[in-house]
């Protein structure tokens, strides 16, 4: 990471051990919710990307998302049932949000590339979730909301991750290590 200072590092490390905090709360609640009512376990995945989306807007920077995600599953891994493989699926997610602004070369930061990668995130989670949580068993009905919580459940935290980033640049928190916003 070219131009990495060690304020950069640390912010992101603080957004890491947050978010190891907030996966923690979430994989017990998507556990109880996964075993009491799993069509609606698709809609608690969002939460995963909220750290990694908040470093990304806040510093509109290459490798934010990868780092803040592996961090927070780190922290996380020895207070959660999943162990060390929440650290291996944060790598993941992780990789999935940077995904799209590779594509464009970490040039672009616009708002609709944000809402761009949570969709497709939301899709390959769908995916595992019809999979993994045994959709098939589910009637129809329970396979819909199963598979449509999971696409927007990302969206959704998204969103909350922009706002959030907003709220925080406005404080000037990533003032000198922030790129400058793109306007497109």
């Amino acid at each position: 990471m070219k131009n990495t200072s060690t304020r950069l590092l640390l912010s992101c490390a603080a957004i890491g051990v947050a978010g190891g905090l907030l996966y923690i709360v979430a994989s017990y609640l998507g556990g109880t919710v996964n075993a009491l009512v799993p069509m609606l376990y698709g809609l608690t995945l969002g939460v995963y990307f909220l750290p990694g989306a908040i470093a990304q807007f806040l510093f509109r920077r290459g490798g934010v998302a990868l780092l803040v995600a592996v961090l927070s599953g780190l922290v996380s891994a020895a207070f959660q049932p999943l162990g060390f493989l929440a650290a291996l699926i944060a790598v993941g997610i992780g990789a999935l949000q940077e995904l799209p602004f590779l594509i464009f070369r970490y040039r672009r930061w616009p708002v609709w590339l944000f809402m761009a990668g949570a969709v497709l995130s939301g899709v390959v989670l769908a995916i595992g979730m019809y999979r993994l949580v045994g959709a098939r068993d589910l009637d129809p009905a329970g396979a819909i909301v199963l598979v449509i919580g999971s696409v927007l459940s990302p969206v959704v935290f998204t969103l909350l991750a922009i706002a959030i980033g907003r709220a925080l640049a406005a404080t000037g928190v990533a003032r000198g290590i922030a790129r400058r916003a793109d306007r497109r």
